[in-house]
């Protein structure tokens, strides 16, 4: 039976026949590389996706500074219970009355051995109570949880924010 030819038969089969002027255009090309219309789709969808995330990652980055200056206003309470247990007060000693008693170092920046984020500091003390707070600096200055405190009853507390103790605290 003989062979029917298709035009598109035909043009394949001329130029497999017809060596010496072969027509590029009319040839399959492989593909190598992007085009430049693939490459800005790329960069549409990358910019998009790091427009998103970046803030969000951001906002963890700071709660996990805020969560390291909880767990040092929880040592430094820690401290201080530690200190009324051998005074008898939180103000000082029973020779030195009134004497605010110093945060261990460890306890007064952190963190200690880099740019601090915060400052811890004992901010009242008197014979029966005390508050303890973290200020933000630097990196944390513009925190949206502003300078968390805590005192003897275990009473959280910030200022500085229109957010609440529970969204900070957590």
């Amino acid at each position: 039976m003989p062979r029917i030819l298709t035009p598109s038969c035909l043009d394949v089969h001329s130029r497999v026949a017809d060596q010496g002027r072969f027509d590029p255009f009319m040839a399959a090309r492989p593909t190598h590389g992007f085009t430049l219309i693939e490459l800005l789709l790329v960069l549409v969808i990358m910019g998009i996706v790091s427009a998103i995330a970046l803030p969000s990652y951001r906002q963890h980055v700071k709660r996990g500074h805020r969560a390291e200056a909880i767990a040092a206003l929880l040592e430094a309470q820690h401290f201080m219970e530690r200190y009324y247990s051998a005074q008898g007060r939180y103000d000082g000693t029973a020779e030195v009355p009134g004497k605010k008693p110093d945060l261990p170092l460890r306890l007064q920046e952190i963190p200690v051995d880099s740019d601090p984020r915060y400052q811890l500091k004992l901010e009242a003390a008197t014979i029966n109570s005390y508050e303890l707070i973290a200020q933000p600096v630097g990196a944390m200055a513009n925190d949206m949880c502003g300078t968390l405190s805590l005192n003897q009853t275990g009473l959280k507390g910030l200022t500085g924010s229109d957010l609440s103790v529970a969204d900070c605290w957590r």
